[in-house]
């Protein structure tokens, strides 16, 4: 795709402000198109370079401008105090922030259910859990770096169905969602550690 022709970060800010209002990822990138005052010719365009797997690429470019905009963000001056978990919710918190910030949450929870979607969303939710990780300071190389990010995959994905129907100030139930989920994580993890004690 030529440089001057479109530009992929702005397209895809537009397009998500459109998306709750269209009925499919064409019609959306049609509206985007007239909006931005470039031909409809484009379209194959977009698909192709852009969206080429339609929704599932959408998935992997929403990740992709909240992963860029987490990393620019700073962090609460006391960050570097915050336990592992701590840091942990407040990036899934931060992230389902943004992403509520630049899309429907609803039409996009819907369109992830779909069969020919719902099967791609574990490497979406590994990838998630990983960045998150990554953010939080997770060095771990050995088994428990796939341990971690497997129950972060689990927690983000009961949280993220929780936020979706949350109409909480702040989303301040869906925080306490995620940390009772924590709590459980954590809970269950200081209970298997005692049992191999006494083994």
């Amino acid at each position: 795709m030529k440089k001057n022709n479109i530009d992929k970060k702005k397209f895809l800010i537009k397009f998500l402000e459109n998306f709750s209002g269209s009925s499919d990822v064409d019609e959306t990138i049609i509206t985007t198109l007239s909006q931005m005052k470039i031909s409809k010719d484009k379209i194959q365009e977009v698909r192709n370079e852009i969206l080429p797997n339609g929704f599932k690429s959408l998935m992997i470019e929403v990740n992709q401008i909240i992963n860029e905009r987490l990393r620019s963000q700073k962090t609460p001056k006391n960050f570097k105090t915050f336990r592992t978990h701590e840091k942990v919710i407040f990036f899934v918190l931060r992230r389902l922030e943004i992403f509520n910030e630049i899309l429907d949450k609803h039409k996009f929870f819907k369109e992830t259910l779909k069969p020919f979607v719902f099967l791609n969303t574990s490497k979406t939710l590994f990838q998630i859990a990983d960045e998150i990780w990554f953010l939080s300071g997770d060095k771990s190389t050995d088994y428990n770096y796939y341990t971690k990010r497997f129950l972060l995959m689990k927690i983000y994905a009961l949280t993220f169905s929780f936020f979706i129907y949350d109409r909480s100030e702040n989303f301040q139930n869906t925080k306490k969602f995620l940390e009772k989920q924590i709590e459980l994580v954590l809970g269950f993890g200081k209970l298997k550690q005692k049992f191999k004690k006494k083994n």
